[in-house]
């Protein structure tokens, strides 16, 4: 492998920050040499090299909790790398979630306090708003007066508000297509939190879908898989099904048209000869 492009340390390494592929977190940062950085692409599991070892090592090799990389990126400057990797359980070696969960304060002392703000983006901070409400209700809060009603109060907004991000969509209105979009999110989280569900179990169903070859086969000839969602599948064989029973209604109204033609042709001929 040709790494001549990257630029190595006095001591052969460079800054490696590993990201959550799935939410965007921030897990940890380590240092690379060529040969981690090889036998991590190679073997698609990170791997490091140790400072305070001075050996290569694998992320997870004895608690298990592994790093799966996804993609791999280099920096402008070519001096630090961008690891996407899946994590296999905690990857900080305290059990949290990434490694950066204490604050700085402005006087630059360090929060003795844990806090897992700097973890995932805005839907974890609703989420845990949703949490926090949920354990400790406030009087006023909008988030607690829902949660106080019960499941039903809880899937009647979602329902209400899937409904305004369609008709927005219809209206075609950007603006209110943006706004309705963000209520019907912000209200799934909240049946998310009601059922104690975490958005990293979404994103983790998302992960398990993405790439695989959909419910369409590959079209003959090509070597692309077109994917098709199963709701799309449904309504092509409704609309599949609906075309079949009206040409078999068409069918039979030809069928019938044609018998009542012959018979009246042979009872004109019947009159006829009665007729004469």
């Amino acid at each position: 492998m040709d790494f001549t492009h990257l630029k190595f340390d006095d001591q052969g390494l460079i800054p490696a920050v590993v990201q959550d592929w799935r939410d965007g977190t921030v897990l940890m940062l380590g240092f690379m040499n060529a040969d981690a950085l090889k036998k991590t692409l190679e073997t698609k599991s990170v791997h490091f090299w140790s400072r305070s070892r001075n050996r290569l090592w694998e992320k997870g090799e004895t608690s298990g909790h592994r790093l799966i990389l996804k993609d791999l990126f280099v920096d402008c400057d070519g001096d630090t790398v961008l690891v996407k990797a899946e994590p296999v359980g905690p990857t900080c070696h305290t059990g949290e979630k990434a490694c950066f969960f204490t604050r700085l304060q402005s006087d630059g002392k360090a929060d003795g306090h844990k806090t897992h703000d700097a973890f995932g983006g805005i839907l974890e901070r609703l989420y845990q708003t949703i949490q926090d409400r949920k354990r400790s209700p406030k009087p006023d809060s909008y988030v607690s007066s829902l949660l106080r009603g019960g499941a039903d109060k809880v899937l009647k907004k979602v329902v209400e508000e899937a409904g305004e991000v369609a008709l927005a969509a219809k209206g075609g209105k950007r603006e209110e297509i943006i706004y309705e979009a963000a209520d019907l999110l912000f209200h799934t989280l909240l049946v998310l939190g009601y059922q104690e569900i975490e958005p990293q179990e979404i994103y983790q169903e998302l992960a398990r879908r993405f790439g695989k070859p959909g419910l369409r086969p590959q079209r003959t000839g090509t070597g692309e898989g077109h994917t098709m969602e199963r709701g799309d599948q449904e309504r092509r064989s409704g609309r599949e099904r609906r075309e079949r029973a009206e040409r078999r209604t068409s069918h039979q109204k030809q069928a019938r048209t044609e018998r009542r033609k012959g018979g009246q042709r042979r009872g004109g001929q019947d009159r006829r000869g009665r007729h004469k």
